[in-house]
Protein backbone atom coordinates (compact mmCIF):
# COMPACT_ATOMS: atom_id res chain seq x y z
CA UNK A 1 0.00 0.00 0.00
CA UNK A 2 0.98 3.46 -1.15
CA UNK A 3 -0.81 4.76 1.35
CA UNK A 4 1.02 7.38 3.86
CA UNK A 5 -0.28 9.65 6.99
CA UNK A 6 1.47 13.43 6.08
CA UNK A 7 -0.16 14.70 9.57
CA UNK A 8 -2.49 13.07 12.35
CA UNK A 9 -4.40 16.35 13.11
CA UNK A 10 -5.76 17.40 16.31
CA UNK A 11 -9.14 17.50 17.85
CA UNK A 12 -12.56 15.20 17.50
CA UNK A 13 -14.14 15.94 15.01
CA UNK A 14 -11.27 16.79 12.78
CA UNK A 15 -11.25 17.59 8.83
CA UNK A 16 -9.60 14.55 6.89
CA UNK A 17 -8.11 15.32 3.56
CA UNK A 18 -6.82 12.63 1.34
CA UNK A 19 -4.40 13.33 -1.71
CA UNK A 20 -3.35 10.75 -4.57
CA UNK A 21 -0.42 10.84 -7.02
CA UNK A 22 1.31 12.94 -4.57
CA UNK A 23 5.01 12.05 -3.43
CA UNK A 24 6.59 12.82 0.00
CA UNK A 25 8.08 15.66 -0.99
CA UNK A 26 4.84 17.61 -0.95
CA UNK A 27 3.96 16.81 2.58
CA UNK A 28 5.75 20.09 4.39
CA UNK A 29 3.71 21.83 1.96
CA UNK A 30 0.86 20.00 2.93
CA UNK A 31 1.27 20.44 6.37
CA UNK A 32 1.69 24.30 5.63
CA UNK A 33 -1.20 24.71 3.39
CA UNK A 34 -3.81 23.00 5.98
CA UNK A 35 -2.49 24.12 8.78
CA UNK A 36 -1.98 21.74 12.12
CA UNK A 37 -5.33 20.67 12.76
CA UNK A 38 -6.67 18.91 9.53
CA UNK A 39 -5.85 14.91 9.19
CA UNK A 40 -3.95 14.64 6.06
CA UNK A 41 -3.10 11.32 4.20
CA UNK A 42 -1.68 11.16 0.70
CA UNK A 43 -0.73 8.33 -1.62
CA UNK A 44 2.20 8.23 -3.88
CA UNK A 45 0.23 5.67 -6.67
CA UNK A 46 -2.83 6.72 -9.57
CA UNK A 47 -4.26 3.28 -8.24
CA UNK A 48 -4.80 1.74 -5.15
CA UNK A 49 -7.18 1.22 -1.75
CA UNK A 50 -10.91 2.24 -2.12
CA UNK A 51 -12.73 4.32 0.79
CA UNK A 52 -13.05 1.13 3.44
CA UNK A 53 -9.35 0.72 3.52
CA UNK A 54 -8.36 4.23 3.20
CA UNK A 55 -10.34 4.87 6.15
CA UNK A 56 -9.32 1.51 8.24
CA UNK A 57 -6.02 3.23 7.79
CA UNK A 58 -6.48 6.80 8.82
CA UNK A 59 -8.42 5.07 12.05
CA UNK A 60 -5.01 2.86 12.78
CA UNK A 61 -2.19 5.14 12.03
CA UNK A 62 -3.98 8.92 12.90
CA UNK A 63 -6.39 7.54 16.21
CA UNK A 64 -9.23 9.00 13.69
CA UNK A 65 -12.34 8.07 15.15
CA UNK A 66 -14.71 11.05 14.02
CA UNK A 67 -14.61 13.31 10.53
CA UNK A 68 -16.00 16.90 10.17
CA UNK A 69 -15.52 17.16 6.84
CA UNK A 70 -13.90 15.37 3.91
CA UNK A 71 -12.05 16.57 0.97
CA UNK A 72 -10.62 14.55 -1.93
CA UNK A 73 -7.26 15.97 -3.77
CA UNK A 74 -6.22 14.60 -7.46
CA UNK A 75 -2.96 15.09 -9.17
CA UNK A 76 -2.41 14.28 -12.52
CA UNK A 77 -3.90 10.61 -12.92
CA UNK A 78 -4.63 10.68 -9.05
CA UNK A 79 -7.74 12.47 -10.43
CA UNK A 80 -8.91 9.33 -11.62
CA UNK A 81 -8.87 8.00 -7.82
CA UNK A 82 -11.29 10.89 -7.12
CA UNK A 83 -13.57 9.47 -10.11
CA UNK A 84 -13.58 6.37 -9.13
CA UNK A 85 -14.17 6.86 -5.16
CA UNK A 86 -17.40 9.45 -6.60
CA UNK A 87 -18.50 6.92 -8.90
CA UNK A 88 -18.34 4.44 -5.91
CA UNK A 89 -21.07 6.78 -4.13
CA UNK A 90 -18.54 8.98 -1.88
CA UNK A 91 -19.25 12.37 -1.18
CA UNK A 92 -16.71 14.35 -0.38
CA UNK A 93 -17.75 18.01 0.98
CA UNK A 94 -14.36 19.80 -1.28
CA UNK A 95 -12.34 18.38 -4.09
CA UNK A 96 -9.08 19.81 -6.30
CA UNK A 97 -8.44 18.53 -9.51
CA UNK A 98 -5.10 19.46 -10.29
CA UNK A 99 -4.77 19.14 -14.10
CA UNK A 100 -5.93 15.76 -14.22
CA UNK A 101 -9.41 15.78 -15.70
CA UNK A 102 -8.38 13.54 -18.37
CA UNK A 103 -10.63 11.18 -20.32
CA UNK A 104 -10.82 8.69 -23.50
CA UNK A 105 -10.52 10.12 -27.01
CA UNK A 106 -13.28 10.70 -27.50
CA UNK A 107 -14.50 10.70 -24.29
CA UNK A 108 -17.00 8.68 -23.22
CA UNK A 109 -20.33 10.32 -21.44
CA UNK A 110 -19.71 8.70 -17.89
CA UNK A 111 -16.16 10.24 -18.15
CA UNK A 112 -18.21 13.84 -18.18
CA UNK A 113 -21.04 13.41 -16.12
CA UNK A 114 -19.72 12.28 -13.15
CA UNK A 115 -17.78 15.88 -13.20
CA UNK A 116 -21.06 17.45 -14.53
CA UNK A 117 -22.70 16.22 -11.58
CA UNK A 118 -20.19 17.90 -8.88
CA UNK A 119 -20.41 21.13 -10.79
CA UNK A 120 -24.11 21.67 -10.79
CA UNK A 121 -23.40 20.42 -6.68
CA UNK A 122 -20.73 23.47 -6.60
CA UNK A 123 -22.73 25.78 -8.68
CA UNK A 124 -25.55 25.67 -5.67
CA UNK A 125 -23.09 26.01 -3.30
CA UNK A 126 -23.69 22.53 -1.90
CA UNK A 127 -20.13 21.36 -2.36
CA UNK A 128 -16.61 23.02 -3.11
CA UNK A 129 -14.91 21.80 -6.29
CA UNK A 130 -11.41 23.47 -7.51
CA UNK A 131 -10.23 22.34 -11.00
CA UNK A 132 -7.18 23.64 -12.58
CA UNK A 133 -5.63 23.00 -16.16
CA UNK A 134 -2.99 23.60 -18.45
CA UNK A 135 -3.27 24.37 -22.37
CA UNK A 136 -1.74 20.91 -23.43
CA UNK A 137 -3.60 19.64 -26.18
CA UNK A 138 -1.05 17.42 -27.81
CA UNK A 139 -2.92 14.28 -25.96
CA UNK A 140 -5.75 14.39 -28.79
CA UNK A 141 -2.85 14.06 -31.27
CA UNK A 142 -1.15 10.86 -30.35
CA UNK A 143 -2.24 7.94 -32.38
CA UNK A 144 -5.42 6.29 -32.50
CA UNK A 145 -5.76 3.92 -29.14
CA UNK A 146 -3.16 6.00 -26.83
CA UNK A 147 -4.62 9.58 -27.61
CA UNK A 148 -6.71 10.80 -24.94
CA UNK A 149 -9.11 14.19 -23.56
CA UNK A 150 -7.17 17.00 -22.61
CA UNK A 151 -7.74 18.38 -19.06
CA UNK A 152 -9.21 21.59 -20.56
CA UNK A 153 -11.48 19.88 -22.89
CA UNK A 154 -12.91 17.63 -19.81
CA UNK A 155 -13.68 20.79 -18.05
CA UNK A 156 -14.88 22.88 -21.09
CA UNK A 157 -17.27 19.78 -21.61
CA UNK A 158 -18.36 19.55 -17.64
CA UNK A 159 -18.89 23.12 -17.28
CA UNK A 160 -19.77 24.64 -20.68
CA UNK A 161 -17.12 27.42 -20.24
CA UNK A 162 -15.24 28.48 -23.04
CA UNK A 163 -11.68 28.33 -20.84
CA UNK A 164 -9.86 29.98 -23.44
CA UNK A 165 -7.84 32.61 -21.31
CA UNK A 166 -4.97 31.47 -19.70
CA UNK A 167 -2.54 33.11 -17.43
CA UNK A 168 0.77 32.55 -15.99
CA UNK A 169 1.59 30.62 -12.40
CA UNK A 170 1.54 34.00 -10.64
CA UNK A 171 -1.56 35.66 -12.27
CA UNK A 172 -4.17 32.61 -14.16
CA UNK A 173 -7.56 32.95 -15.72
CA UNK A 174 -9.85 32.12 -13.21
CA UNK A 175 -13.70 31.39 -14.03
CA UNK A 176 -16.17 31.12 -10.90
CA UNK A 177 -19.87 30.53 -10.45
CA UNK A 178 -21.09 29.80 -6.92
CA UNK A 179 -18.55 27.43 -5.08
CA UNK A 180 -16.97 26.28 -8.43
CA UNK A 181 -13.79 27.45 -9.52
CA UNK A 182 -12.00 26.87 -12.84
CA UNK A 183 -8.12 27.94 -12.67
CA UNK A 184 -6.37 28.27 -16.77
CA UNK A 185 -3.03 28.19 -16.60
CA UNK A 186 -0.51 29.17 -19.66
CA UNK A 187 1.42 26.35 -21.27
CA UNK A 188 2.79 25.14 -24.66
CA UNK A 189 1.22 22.25 -26.54
CA UNK A 190 3.39 19.90 -24.54
CA UNK A 191 4.91 21.43 -21.79
CA UNK A 192 6.46 18.97 -18.70
CA UNK A 193 7.31 22.07 -16.57
CA UNK A 194 3.95 23.61 -16.37
CA UNK A 195 2.09 20.12 -16.10
CA UNK A 196 5.20 19.68 -12.85
CA UNK A 197 4.15 23.03 -11.32
CA UNK A 198 0.46 21.79 -10.74
CA UNK A 199 1.99 19.95 -7.95
CA UNK A 200 4.64 21.59 -6.81
CA UNK A 201 2.79 24.89 -6.60
CA UNK A 202 -0.50 24.60 -7.99
CA UNK A 203 -1.70 22.08 -5.22
CA UNK A 204 -0.24 23.31 -2.14
CA UNK A 205 -1.86 27.07 -3.03
CA UNK A 206 -4.78 26.13 -4.24
CA UNK A 207 -5.23 23.97 -1.32
CA UNK A 208 -4.85 26.89 1.30
CA UNK A 209 -6.44 29.60 -0.33
CA UNK A 210 -9.74 27.19 -1.26
CA UNK A 211 -9.71 24.11 1.02
CA UNK A 212 -8.38 25.04 3.91
CA UNK A 213 -11.37 27.82 4.53
CA UNK A 214 -13.61 25.40 3.20
CA UNK A 215 -12.80 22.62 5.74
CA UNK A 216 -13.50 24.29 8.99
CA UNK A 217 -14.21 27.02 11.13
CA UNK A 218 -10.73 26.92 13.09
CA UNK A 219 -9.27 26.81 9.15
CA UNK A 220 -10.27 30.14 7.79
CA UNK A 221 -13.64 32.06 7.02
CA UNK A 222 -17.13 30.10 6.59
CA UNK A 223 -19.37 31.95 5.32
CA UNK A 224 -21.65 30.71 2.52
CA UNK A 225 -20.32 26.82 3.35
CA UNK A 226 -22.77 24.63 3.76
CA UNK A 227 -23.35 22.07 6.52
CA UNK A 228 -21.31 18.76 6.69
CA UNK A 229 -22.35 15.84 5.01
CA UNK A 230 -21.56 12.38 5.92
CA UNK A 231 -20.61 9.94 3.71
CA UNK A 232 -22.89 7.34 2.33
CA UNK A 233 -21.73 5.14 5.37
CA UNK A 234 -23.47 1.36 3.53
CA UNK A 235 -20.97 2.04 0.66
CA UNK A 236 -17.98 2.18 3.18
CA UNK A 237 -18.51 -0.07 5.96
CA UNK A 238 -17.83 -0.46 9.63
CA UNK A 239 -14.72 2.17 10.32
CA UNK A 240 -17.03 4.76 8.18
CA UNK A 241 -19.77 4.32 10.61
CA UNK A 242 -17.05 4.68 13.45
CA UNK A 243 -15.49 7.85 11.65
CA UNK A 244 -18.92 9.45 10.46
CA UNK A 245 -21.00 8.86 13.05
CA UNK A 246 -21.44 12.55 15.26
CA UNK A 247 -22.94 10.04 18.80
CA UNK A 248 -20.43 9.99 21.52
CA UNK A 249 -18.22 6.92 22.04
CA UNK A 250 -16.58 5.50 25.08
Amino acid sequence: MALRLVQAGEGNPRALVIAFLIGAELDPRLRAAFGPRTCVMADGAASGPMMEEILEFAHRRAGLRHVSRLALIGYSAGCQRVRALRLAGVEASAYLLADGTHASWPPADWQIDWLRQLVERARAGKALVVASHTMQTYTERLPKGKAFASTVRVLRMATGWELDRAGPLDAPAVTREGSLYVYSYASAGIDAAAHAAQLVRVVPELSARHLRPWLGPDQGPTAGRPPARRLPLGLIGFFAKMLFDESPRT
